[in-house]
C-alpha cells in the first residue's frame, strides 16, 4: 500500500521532492527572473536558488539551508517558510498558480548581481561532497 504523500513527515517529503524533481527544479531556476516557485513539504514551503533569494527578501525571518546534493555539481540554497506565514501573505497577494503542492508568485525582476553575492555568501564554507 502506498502512503498518501501528504501524510509523510516534512523531511521525508523534502527528500522525495529532491530525489524526484531536482533536475526540473534547477532547470526552472536557471531561467527564473521574476518568480518564486514554492514546493510544499507539509508545514513548510520551500524554494531553491533564485526563488529562494526572492523568498528570503519577502520573508526576512525565513530559514536558509545551503546544501550539496549528490549528483548535482553545484551547491544549492533552499529557503523555507511556514505554511502559516505563506497563508497570511497570500491573503493580500494573488498567486499566479495555487496548487496543493506547488505555488507560483510573480515578483519584480531579479537583481542578478545581488542574488549572486547572496548565494556566494550562503554557500561559503560548505564542505565538498567526497
Amino acid at each position: 500500500m502506498v502512503r498518501d504523500i501528504s501524510s509523510l513527515p516534512s523531511g521525508v517529503r523534502l527528500v522525495r521532492l529532491l530525489n524526484e524533481r531536482l533536475a526540473e527544479i534547477m532547470d526552472r531556476e536557471r531561467a527564473n527572473r521574476n518568480a518564486i516557485h514554492l514546493y510544499c513539504t507539509g508545514p513548510y514551503w520551500v524554494a531553491f536558488e533564485r526563488s529562494a533569494y526572492q523568498l528570503r527578501r519577502m520573508f526576512p525571518d525565513s530559514e536558509i539551508t545551503p546544501m550539496r546534493l549528490l549528483g548535482y555539481p553545484f551547491p544549492v540554497v533552499m529557503v523555507s517558510v511556514t505554511d502559516r506565514s505563506l497563508q497570511v501573505y497570500t491573503r493580500a497577494h494573488i498567486l499566479k498558480k495555487d496548487d496543493k503542492d506547488y505555488k507560483l508568485l510573480t515578483v519584480p525582476g531579479l537583481p542578478i548581481a545581488a542574488y549572486q553575492e547572496w548565494h556566494a555568501g550562503e554557500v561559503k564554507g560548505l564542505p565538498r561532497l567526497t
